[in-house]
């Protein structure tokens, strides 16, 4: 029996579907194959965990630095604004 979407979303949001029987974790992925959304959804996941992943391993080896900086005009315009305000 092919899994409902709802089984589909909770399985994948909780990371449990390695702790299904195969042949669950199977109709899981026909589901995944055939549904659309469900198969957007899987994508989804698997590249927030590859980002946290990555991220993870990053600040691990403590080669995260900062990369957005505001030029000196935007700054000044934030406290210009925040001077009328008070």
């Amino acid at each position: 029996m092919i899994m409902t979407c709802k089984q589909v979303a909770k399985a994948l949001a909780e990371n449990r579907y390695y702790e299904m029987p195969w042949n669950r974790r199977i109709t899981m992925f026909i589901h995944i194959r055939i549904c659309a959304v469900c198969g957007r959804y899987h994508q989804q996941v698997i590249d927030m965990q590859k980002g946290i992943h990555d991220y993870l391993e990053h600040e691990d080896a403590g080669d995260i630095t900062p990369t957005l900086q505001l030029s000196d005009e935007a700054r000044q315009r934030i406290a210009e604004k925040l001077k009328k305000e008070k």
